[in-house]
């Protein structure tokens, strides 16, 4: 018995002990049906959202034009003015139609982007921009190209749009 007892100690040394062998790892997939309905309510919710977003985008993307091409006047000359002057009145012709704003000239034109934007136009700065549309011998000084400059720009990112145009 002392033989059995002697071996039976030896094999159960740890010595003899082998490794545990651990299971593979569980995998992420495939994952249970019930994830997979969750997966699809939450693209069809975000769906909505995402549509909202990119039409809003498109929609804005004359805006990004505008302020691309409006980054490109930036030398002071009689010319760049009036193009800048254009510049705004083709934001507006995009963002309400032709027949809101085609008519609109001199005063009525700076109503109308007082009204629809947060752009606040003086009397005195009216009179500048009259005479450097009809005066071929007045041009602006830097202050004044630069706040032409500075009111197109405010105009073109902040003028509210008219949804059924």
């Amino acid at each position: 018995m002392s033989v059995d007892l002697n071996q039976t100690i030896a094999e159960a040394s740890l010595d003899n002990m082998h490794d545990i062998i651990v299971p593979d790892a569980v995998g992420f997939f495939p994952v249970a049906p019930g994830w997979y309905m969750l997966i699809v309510l939450f693209l069809a919710l975000l769906l909505p959202f995402v549509m909202k977003r990119y039409r809003r985008y498109k929609g804005e993307q004359y805006k990004r034009e505008a302020l691309k091409e409006l980054s490109t006047y930036s030398e002071k000359s009689k010319e760049n003015s009036i193009a800048l002057l254009s510049l705004a009145k083709r934001v507006a012709l995009l963002s309400y139609g032709r027949k809101v704003v085609a008519h609109l000239s001199h005063e009525g034109w700076w109503d109308f982007m007082e009204e629809h934007s947060v752009v606040k136009v003086s009397t005195v700065f009216r009179e500048e921009m009259q005479q450097l549309l009809y005066d071929d011998t007045y041009s602006l000084d830097d202050a004044q190209y630069d706040r032409l400059k500075q009111t197109v720009e405010v105009w073109i990112k902040r003028h509210k749009v008219q949804k059924n145009v």
